[in-house]
């Protein structure tokens, strides 16, 4: 069956991105720089709760929040129930720190520049894509704001804003955005716009051209509004759809 991803062409995905927006796959970490004995532990420390974190995404992906339990991420990645808490902590912080993973690995794939007075908006497209190439993932992580486990999904959000407050900030410090705007209460509102449209593409079920054109559109707006006036015009556009707005 077609779903309304696929009918607006957002499963269309660059080559290689596959397995990029895979929650179920392990992201195993670059290799560690220690002395090589301390280094063989570390990444095999680290392969495992690669492991842990993979299992806890495809048990979110398939049973919903409901379904993810200790015992269960143990089964999955065939690892004891005390490795677990020993590496990654209870079962709410393990889904925290697997869906966190997941969308940090999809921001380091392809770091924005921050000489690029548009590189938030074009970060849009790689989350909308997320979005239709994981569609049971993304939404049972918009659904966990709706459940009385919301604690995890605002722990998740605050990381996103932590994160975009940083390159807001090094943008800030390049002259791209003015030195008077606070790059907190932006990043807040960036995450805040980009969270209730994700919860809406979730509960309403809207399309993800509808997504992308509110959010491309919503961050434009309040980007041409805080950015230095010797930047000059900006066209803040997507790349994709060329939503947005121009300065």
């Amino acid at each position: 069956m077609k779903t309304a991803e696929t009918a607006a062409g957002w499963s269309i995905l660059p080559p290689g991105r596959e397995t990029l927006y895979d929650p179920g796959r392990p992201i195993t970490p670059a290799p560690s720089r220690a002395p090589a004995t301390a280094s063989v532990f570390r990444q095999n420390q680290r392969q495992r709760r690669a492991k842990i974190l993979a299992a806890t995404r495809s048990l979110l992906t398939e049973r919903g929040l409901e379904g993810v339990t200790m015992r269960g991420i143990a089964e999955n990645s065939g690892l004891a129930v005390q490795t677990i808490y020993n590496l990654v902590g209870p079962r709410d912080e393990a889904i925290v720190e697997a869906i966190c993973e997941f969308w940090r690995d999809l921001g380091d794939s392809e770091v924005p520049d921050p000489d690029d007075p548009k590189a938030v908006i074009d970060v849009i497209d790689r989350w909308v894509e997320s979005m239709a190439a994981a569609p049971d993932f993304c939404r049972q992580v918009c659904m966990i704001a709706l459940s009385p486990s919301r604690g995890i999904f605002h722990k998740f959000r605050d990381r996103q804003s932590k994160a975009m407050r940083g390159f807001l900030a090094s943008q800030q410090r390049r002259g791209i955005i003015r030195a008077n705007v606070s790059t907190s209460d932006l990043a807040e509102q960036m995450v805040l716009l980009a969270s209730a449209l994700c919860l809406e593409w979730t509960d309403r079920r809207c399309s993800l051209d509808q997504v992308h054109r509110r959010l491309t559109t919503g961050f434009a707006y309040m980007l041409v509004g805080v950015l230095s006036p010797a930047i000059g015009p900006v066209y803040m556009t997507s790349q994709r759809s060329g939503d947005g707005a121009a300065r």
